[in-house]
């Protein structure tokens, strides 16, 4: 009985209203506290329309994730359009490259021959030899990045077969001419394979 009345005592010590009388707890201390409540209660609503925002952004990386995988083709496109586009009076410019072959990779291989020779007395007193050949070949391999690749010795880029440009400024033949020798020049490519064309108005 005792202690629950001590009990009672700690609790009224502890309620609210006697802390405020006690100078315990004032105005501010309780202005802080529901400005707090009220920060949390703000939180939580914005982190339930972050997932809206979220999904967006996973649409946006699509195109970055596609920019990654672009072929060889793409990139040599976007590489000449950049660069002709500098070009005194193409202005705006779209290139088609059309690739001959796909290229090739050689890979460096390990080899291993076996060469086992085998004789045999028959009961006529003749030998008898035989040659048992092996071959096997393995891709070498190294690990980059956590990931196991083979060894490049040799790699052939794909042959261009043409180059199609339809520029803003392609009318002008000037402008057209300096197009073609910025192709030849920049690319390695002969001039029958390059056709500039004007865009249409």
């Amino acid at each position: 009985m005792n202690a629950m009345g001590e009990w009672a005592a700690k609790a009224k010590r502890l309620w609210p209203s006697q802390l405020i009388q006690d100078g315990v707890i004032n105005m501010r201390l309780i202005l802080i506290g529901l400005l707090g409540v009220g920060l949390l209660v703000a939180g939580g609503v914005f982190d339930r329309q972050q997932p809206k925002e979220s999904v967006g952004s996973v649409k946006d990386a699509k195109p970055l994730a596609a920019a990654v995988n672009s072929s060889y083709e793409d990139i040599l496109e976007a590489k000449l359009a950049n660069i002709l586009s500098q070009v005194k009076g193409a202005g705006s410019v779209v290139i088609s490259i059309t690739l001959e072959n796909a290229g090739s990779q050689e890979h460096a291989r390990n080899v291993i021959k076996e060469n086992k020779i085998v004789q045999e007395k028959d009961t006529g007193g003749g030998v008898r030899t035989t040659t048992e050949s092996k071959e096997s070949e393995q891709i070498l391999m190294s690990r980059e990045n956590g990931a196991d690749r083979p060894v490049m010795v040799k790699e052939t880029k794909p042959t261009i077969k043409g180059i199609l440009v339809i520029a803003d400024g392609a009318n002008d033949s000037t402008v057209k001419a300096n197009l073609t020798k910025a192709i030849e020049a920049g690319m390695g490519v002969a001039p029958y394979k390059i056709t500039v064309l004007p865009q249409r108005k």
